[in-house]
């Protein structure tokens, strides 16, 4: 054993440079004498004692380094036995340390990995070499790692040693093959998903619809090519925005759309039916849109839904709901003929008595009974000319308690004298929007049925109510709850389940097509509400409708212009010639008296080509006052439209007994009209309405 004694010289603080290089090189040569073996051992003295450096506590840091690493280590020599492993690799082989020196490394491999690890010794070089290898455990388990080999830079001559790094990749590979698996699982998602899409687009093209994606932020929209041929194109538009969709639509819906869509903002749903004008052939089409609203931290982001062409479900549903007007008009004929010979009667009456009659107050007590009977007989007649006319759905703003008991006349004499009909209509009632024709229609037919559950007589509430929540959770927000409320035979469950299906009906052939509920159903889903109803045999029915209030306020009530004549007295004849186109003589006669009463001269004629020569022979003509329908090949809107092309400068005022058929005609033409019966006071109004152009 060999010793080397240092003794413990001074300081380094107490050394110049060159000592301290000196000290340095010599503790650099006693560690390499120690690992070369050229001594066993360096005794260092010091004011402490005396220090022994050995080879094991000079390397102690790299072996504990070695031991606390994560990697397996070993050594071999070059016959491949395994000099020394440290505790990881130990343990990845599942043996004892002391089991595994000695052992020959292909023992941890099979037959084929062990040429492969052989391979890998004889490529080594001072730089590493490594491959991925499966290392046999003493459980005959495969443990995937990957070893660094690297030679060792000893003496020449020496036999060759080798050092080794162990990595597991068990964890890696494991992590690997959990990425692989999401991986697929993610591709089988996304295969999945396009077959849904393609499944969706194939039953969208099946139904005829469109598909769309508007991008809010960008302002753009993604579309299925069935999109763009709904809106007249056989190749898909390159651009298209909310503003290119809008653009459209006709002029008067443009509104409706750019409202719907403002609202699905904060509803999160987007649902309304409009016109558009095809680009392909002009013509016009009702389309419906549907959709959802997408958001991103409360901000809305997209809108995405489906489109369809449904101006056919549309004419079968106008033509359904025609039918059923008519339907209800038939039920309505015997009480308003009867109501109106009693109406008749006073008239025919009246006018017999007041020449038989010399006391005024006697007299004027006629004559007022007489107003009185052609007041509700105009009443009833717009009632019915209301429900007949067959026109697009015109959704507006209306006070639901003065169109509601503006029917009160027309129901006491629509059902039997023995049912009673109540209103019972809250004051403050909410506005709702809704087409005020289909309102009425609704109410009526739940009157009729009310009436035939009923056989014997009973009484109809009609009820108006404000409610502020719905206990159900189907709808939400303010609705006003309109219902009739009837006294009679009442369902049972079963038929109730049924009721609002089109065509079912408990009524005998002929009393009834099934389609007043189902229309009453269709009508308060289109109003954007909903329909209840609660029977039981024997308590009477409940049909409620649930309309959504609306912030709009109702149009006014038009007050009825003063009598401007009240005193009596007539106007000076003065202000001007009007030209009466009217073949029916008692109607010209009253009209004569009527006008000349306001003041102006008259002409009569009977027909439009007579008034076209009356106007061709120089006279002076300041006015034209013609009924609609006349004998011969023109009637007043094609007369009017004449006039203007010869003396555009002459106003022309029409009327008619039913004003409706032809108040878009005379729109279009910005021709005047005035219903008929009318008062002096209208007529007087009408004329006004066109005294700056004469």
């Amino acid at each position: 054993m060999m010793i080397r004694n240092d003794s413990h010289g001074p300081e380094p603080s107490d050394l110049d440079g060159g000592d301290l290089l000196a000290r340095l090189r010599e503790a650099e040569e006693t560690l390499d004498a120690i690992r070369n073996g050229d001594v066993d051992a360096v005794v260092v003295g010091g004011p402490f004692g005396q220090k022994v450096y050995t080879l094991q506590n000079a390397d102690r840091p790299y072996r504990v380094l070695i031991e606390q690493m994560q990697e397996g280590a070993f050594t071999l020599g070059e016959d491949g036995a395994i000099l020394y492993c440290n505790e990881r690799f130990a343990s990845m082989v599942e043996t004892e340390r002391e089991g595994v020196v000695g052992l020959d490394v292909a023992a941890f491999f099979s037959d084929g990995e062990a040429v492969k690890f052989r391979e890998l010794m004889a490529v080594s070089r001072p730089l590493k070499a490594a491959a991925e290898f499966s290392l046999r455990t003493r459980s005959h388990k495969e443990l995937p790692v990957n070893i660094s080999l690297v030679r060792l830079n000893v003496d020449e001559g020496s036999a060759r040693v080798f050092s080794g790094v162990v990595t597991d990749l068990s964890l890696i590979r494991k992590r690997t093959d959990e990425l692989a698996a999401a991986n697929a699982m993610l591709a089988s998602e996304i295969q999945e998903r396009r077959r849904a899409q393609d499944s969706l687009q194939l039953a969208l093209d099946a139904a005829g619809m469109g598909s769309w994606d508007l991008d809010l932020r960008a302002n753009t929209t993604l579309r299925s090519l069935r999109h763009d041929q709904i809106f007249g194109y056989n190749e898909p538009v390159a651009d298209w925005n909310l503003d290119t969709a809008i653009t459209h639509f006709l002029a008067e819906d443009r509104a409706v759309v750019a409202n719907a869509f403002d609202a699905s903002l904060r509803t999160g749903a987007l649902d309304f039916e409009a016109r558009i004008r095809r680009r392909a052939d002009g013509a016009t089409r009702w389309v419906r849109f549907t959709g959802q609203t997408f958001y991103d931290g409360g901000e809305p982001v997209r809108i995405a839904g489906v489109v369809a062409d449904v101006t056919d479900r549309r004419a079968v549903e106008d033509r359904t709901r025609h039918a059923q007007k008519i339907e209800a008009l038939g039920q309505l004929t015997g009480g308003v003929a009867h109501d109106f010979n009693n109406l008749l009667m006073v008239v025919a009456g009246g006018l017999q008595m007041i020449d038989r009659q010399s006391d005024p107050v006697r007299r004027e007590r006629i004559l007022s009974g007489m107003r009185q009977a052609v007041e509700r007989g105009t009443g009833l007649s717009r009632q019915l000319l209301a429900f007949s006319r067959n026109h697009a759905l015109r959704p507006e703003p209306i006070d639901l308690a003065r169109q509601i008991g503006a029917m009160q006349d027309l129901l006491d004499r629509s059902l039997r004298g023995d049912v009673q009909v109540h209103m019972e209509l809250d004051e403050d009632l909410w506005p709702v929007e809704v087409d005020p024709g289909e309102l009425q229609l609704v109410i009526l037919n739940l009157a009729l049925n009310a009436r035939d559950a009923m056989p014997n007589g009973g009484t109809i509430r009609i009820r108006g109510r404000n409610v502020s929540a719905i206990a159900d959770g189907v709808l939400a927000g303010d609705f006003v709850c309109l219902s009739v409320v009837d006294t009679g035979t009442g369902m049972p469950p079963e038929i109730v389940a049924r009721v609002f299906e089109p065509f079912f009906t408990t009524k005998e052939t002929g009393k009834g097509s099934g389609l007043g509920l189902a229309q009453a159903h269709g009508f308060a889903e289109s109003s954007g509400g909903a329909i209840r109803i609660d029977s039981a045999p024997g308590v009477g029915t409940e049909v409620a409708l649930w309309l959504p209030r609306t912030t709009k306020a109702p149009v006014a009530e038009v007050n009825p212009q003063p009598n401007l004549f009240a005193d009596g007295r007539a106007a000076a004849a003065s202000r001007g010639q009007v030209l009466i186109v009217e073949d029916n003589r008692e109607v010209a006669a009253l009209t004569i008296e009527m006008v000349e009463y306001l003041g102006f001269r008259t002409m009569r004629v009977a027909g439009a080509e007579a008034a076209l020569g009356a106007l061709q022979d120089g006279r002076v003509i300041d006015l034209v006052f013609s009924d609609v329908m006349m004998p011969g090949a023109m009637n007043g809107v094609d007369l009017a439209r004449e006039i203007r092309k010869r003396r555009p400068e002459l106003p022309v005022v029409l009327t008619s007994g039913y004003a409706r058929a032809v108040e878009r005609e005379a729109e279009a033409e910005g021709v005047q009209l005035l219903p008929k019966p009318f008062r002096l006071e209208d007529l007087a109004s009408a004329f006004d309405a066109v005294r700056p152009k004469m």
